[in-house]
Order: structure tokens, then sequence, then C-alpha cells
């Protein structure tokens, strides 16, 4: 089938639908709560589809985690080996930070797409599965290695310390949290919908301030 130029469209159409339908379904309902049935009728197919795709459940469970997998590494740029050059200096290492903060501020704020990963990411932080390996070791470790390597220049400390490690940890869930706890931000600065521009702005800019104030005085 052709396909339509959309962020991570499958190269099937069906797959694709079922892919997204799943992805609703089981952030919502959780695995055990949707059934083949279920994610058939909201991607429009027949329930035989899911069995030919993806074997089972399960399977299109997992393939649902490697394409959230796939697509965070894209829209964060992360798709090949994160190096950090021995020969960084720390500012160069907080010019990179800033361009990772400034993409991933971006997408949990602005963009829908990850709202759809949003619940099912929540659920295998919660309750890690299968799922969670897949998300781990193909997205959330690169990340997060990345990140601390970074930080570990800016600091001028070894990347391997609790504390670098944690500092990275903090970093990463200050930018999640635009999408996780977006409705009670929203309400709080009076707004309604959608971040507007100036708000994601300083959102970024908060958060490279934490970035600053981490190198040694």
């Amino acid at each position: 089938m052709a396909v339509a130029n959309e962020p991570g469209r499958l190269e099937d159409e069906t797959a694709y639908k079922l892919i997204l339908a799943g992805m609703d379904l089981f952030g919502q309902y959780g695995f055990k709560g949707t059934t083949t049935r279920m994610i058939a009728e909201a991607a429009g197919s027949n329930i035989g589809s899911i069995a030919y795709y993806f074997d089972n459940k399960t399977g299109l469970y997992l393939a649902i985690a490697r394409h959230i997998a796939r697509r965070m590494r894209e829209v964060f740029g992360f798709q090949g080996d994160q190096s950090t050059p021995d020969t960084l200096d720390r500012g160069q290492a907080l010019a990179q930070l800033e361009i990772i903060v400034r993409r991933m501020v971006h997408q949990f704020a602005e963009a829908p797409e990850a709202r759809r990963w949003l619940m099912l990411v929540i659920r295998e932080q919660a309750n890690p599965t299968a799922a969670f390996d897949i998300l781990y070791e193909e997205t959330f470790e690169r990340v997060h290695i990345h990140l601390t390597r970074l930080i570990a220049v800016v600091m001028d400390r070894s990347p391997d310390e609790r504390r670098v490690i944690i500092e990275a940890h903090t970093v990463m869930g200050q930018i999640v949290f635009f999408l996780v706890a977006r409705f009670p931000l929203l309400r709080r600065l009076g707004l309604e919908g959608e971040f507007p521009p100036e708000v994601v702005e300083t959102a970024e800019q908060v958060v490279i301030s934490h970035l600053h104030a981490l190198a040694p005085r």
C-alpha cells in the first residue's frame, strides 16, 4: 500500500493502524483489559489481521514498544551511537545539552504524537514487562547514557558516579513532566488547550538554567 508522509508510518497501512489503535487502547486499559477484538474494531480491521501481522496480542504489544522506541530515537535525534569525544569541553557539552533539551521539551510539550506514547510508557515504568526491556534497551538507556556523559563533562566528574547518573535522570524527569503533568500546569497558568510558544520557550530556558548550574563554581 502507498505510504503517506506521516512520521512513523509503517509501509503497510493495516499494520500501522493496528499499531496506533493498540497503542491507544493498551495505554488506556492495560494489556489485560484490552482485547484483540477491541483493537481490530478501533483499527477498522478484522480480528485475524492481528495474527497475520503480529502472531498474537503479545506480539502486537511488543511491536508497539519497538515502534515507540524507534520514534523516540528519531524525534530526539538518537539514531546512531551517541559518543562524547574525549576532547569535548564544558561549553561544547552545554551546547549539545541545550540542543537536546530544546528538542525534547518541544516534543513533550507541543507534539501530539508523544501523548499517544504516554500512558503505555507510564504503565511500563510502573509495572515492567518485556516491552519495558525494548523501550529501555533501544531508547531510554541510550538517551540516559548520552546525557550522563555530557553532564559529567559539565560537572567535571566521572559519568560512572552515582550523583552524575541521578543528575541526568533528574533532567530527563523535568522534561517528561511537561507531558505527564501538562493539565495541572496549564490550569496553574490560567491556560487551556495547548502550551503557547512563549511557555515552551520559558520551559526550555528553565531546564537549561539548571544545566548551567551544574558547573563547578
